[in-house]
């Protein structure tokens, strides 16, 4: 998209979700989502962003009207993986740098990103220098080893000896991580945004994070 995707800035020292490091954030000043995304997402490119990091990235898409919202609640739940969560906050949320009064977040893989046996990343479409050794890429079609019984994927897989692998709490940091499925989250106002207008999905797991938990 020329130079309409830009650079704004590198942002330090916000968390990573799952290893608890520091993290480095590439922002950018618009929706860097792929041009194949269904066409109700395109008029909304401008109020949202995209943030890179190495293990993931995560789409904020602004909502300033219901009807926006409405129009793309059902491919949403398209993108959201089997076993993926949905995640309800209150408005407004402040979060990665930014406070959203009302808006989506989509978290997911960074699809078809090559990693490399020593962990160097290389965009889609590149074909790394790497001679003798084999080359994971990001993304589906993720191997069968890496789902439950359920046919859910893990939140973070990383790189075993060239294969992918689950992990799992307690195998300590890894600089090696990388998100396997897609989550989304909601900043749920009651009115951009209203439970009560849409279908929340069956058979997902909903993390209802609007009311702070009360103390005994």
């Amino acid at each position: 998209m020329k130079q309409t995707i830009r650079r704004l800035l590198f942002l330090v020292a916000l968390t990573a979700a799952a290893n608890g490091v520091f993290a480095l954030f590439g922002v950018m000043s618009e929706g860097a989502w792929p041009k194949s995304w269904p066409k109700e997402f395109e008029p909304l490119r401008k109020q949202s962003r995209t943030l890179v990091h190495s293990a993931f990235e995560i789409h904020e898409i602004n909502i300033t009207n219901r009807r926006e919202f409405e129009i793309i609640w059902p491919h949403l739940l398209k993108f959201k993986s089997k076993g993926g969560t949905l995640t309800l906050h209150s408005s407004p949320n402040k979060k990665l740098g930014t406070t959203m009064k009302t808006g989506v977040r989509i978290i997911s893989p960074l699809t078809g990103t090559k990693i490399t046996p020593d962990n160097k990343s290389y965009p889609p479409n590149t074909k790394p220098n790497v001679t003798g050794e084999s080359v994971l890429t990001i993304g589906p079609p993720w191997p069968d080893s890496l789902r439950d019984k359920n046919g859910h994927l893990p939140e973070f897989v990383h790189n075993a000896n060239g294969k992918w692998k689950v992990y799992k709490e307690g195998d300590g940091r890894r600089l090696d991580l990388r998100r396997a499925r897609c989550d989304i989250e909601l900043i749920v106002d009651g009115k951009r945004i209203d439970l009560n207008r849409i279908q929340l999905p069956a058979h997902t797991s909903i993390i209802d994070k609007r009311f702070p938990a009360k103390s005994e």
